[in-house]
């Protein structure tokens, strides 16, 4: 039996977002208020996907705010509404398939009380922890591990996410994009940077993620990613032609290999071992993403559908 939250007055509010979550939701809720700090996290829940995650949620935790949307919200309309339920001075945010690890509130909270009005945290594999979860693991988060050092992140560097705000950051930035299927974390690290509002990278705050659990989900994982990376990409100014993907395939994969395993070696030190045991698996899987890529890229787009050549971005 899960036991109920008392809410109390709190400087930090975790906004646990999902979609269709019902499996994991309750075990993402479940890590951050089981968590000792000096301050306890206020949590607000955010479901959306009528799948029954609210109820759940409800069950296990009567007494927290759970906001069911009717319809779809995207990750960026999911923060949103969290903010807009939120009570905190400062906002953090969790995803219903992760897992606060021990300390991530208590380590957040000592961040933003040392002056840092942004805190972006490290990223760690929830089990199972399979080698083509690791493989995607690192080709993601390698800018993100727990080997990385404690400091600050300089514009366009990946480990800008995770963020959590102070609640005047937030009022400054403005909303979340609420159309953008992934990336809604990069939009506003950009739009940070524009504001000259510093970025704080503490590897003390970990979030674990779950990872594909076989060969062919991580695949499958990578080349959706891919064709979303495609569309929300700048529109090629010449269409792509089929013959120069020969050439440009296996050069850009060679360069993300290069980097995914030079950033993973360089971050996470405890965890090389599984980094080498997974290198296949890293290859297949940015060949994955990268298939996604241009197989989103020589679609025909919607203003000239029929056109020989024509593709969206």
């Amino acid at each position: 039996m899960v036991p109920s939250v008392t809410p109390s007055p709190a400087t930090i509010t975790v906004v646990v977002m999902g979609y269709r979550n019902r499996a994991t939701i309750v075990d993402a809720v479940a890590s951050v208020v089981t968590q000792t700090a000096p301050e306890p996290a206020e949590v607000v829940v955010v479901t959306s996907g009528d799948d029954g995650s609210a109820d759940t949620v409800r069950a296990a935790y009567p007494d927290l705010r759970v906001v069911d949307a009717p319809t779809r919200l995207l990750p960026g309309g999911a923060r949103n509404v969290g903010m807009d339920a939120a009570t905190g001075t400062v906002v953090a945010f969790l995803a219903a398939d992760c897992l606060a690890e021990p300390g991530w509130v208590a380590a957040r909270a000592a961040a933003h009380r040392a002056g840092h009005p942004v805190v972006a945290g490290a990223m760690t594999l929830a089990p199972p922890r399979r080698l083509s979860a690791w493989a995607l693991h690192f080709d993601l988060y390698g800018a993100r591990l727990p080997g990385r050092g404690v400091g600050p992140v300089l514009p366009g560097d990946p480990a800008a996410h995770g963020l959590s705000f102070d609640r005047a950051v937030l009022d400054r930035v403005g909303p979340f994009d609420t159309a953008l299927p992934i990336g809604e974390d990069t939009d506003v690290a950009r739009r940070l940077a524009a504001l000259d509002v510093p970025v704080w990278f503490d590897p003390r705050v970990r979030t674990a993620h779950r990872g594909p659990a076989t060969t062919r989900a991580l695949l499958a994982e990578r080349y959706h990613r891919g064709q979303a990376a495609a569309r929300l990409a700048p529109p090629d100014s010449v269409p792509p032609r089929r013959g120069r993907v020969l050439i440009g395939f296996p050069r850009h994969w060679s360069r993300r290999m290069a980097h995914t395993v030079a950033t993973g070696w360089r971050n996470g030190r405890p965890e090389r071992l599984r980094l080498v045991a997974a290198l296949p698996w890293i290859a297949l899987g940015i060949g994955a993403g990268l298939a996604g890529r241009y197989r989103q890229r020589f679609r025909p787009s919607p203003a000239v559908k029929g056109s020989a050549g024509s593709a969206t971005g």
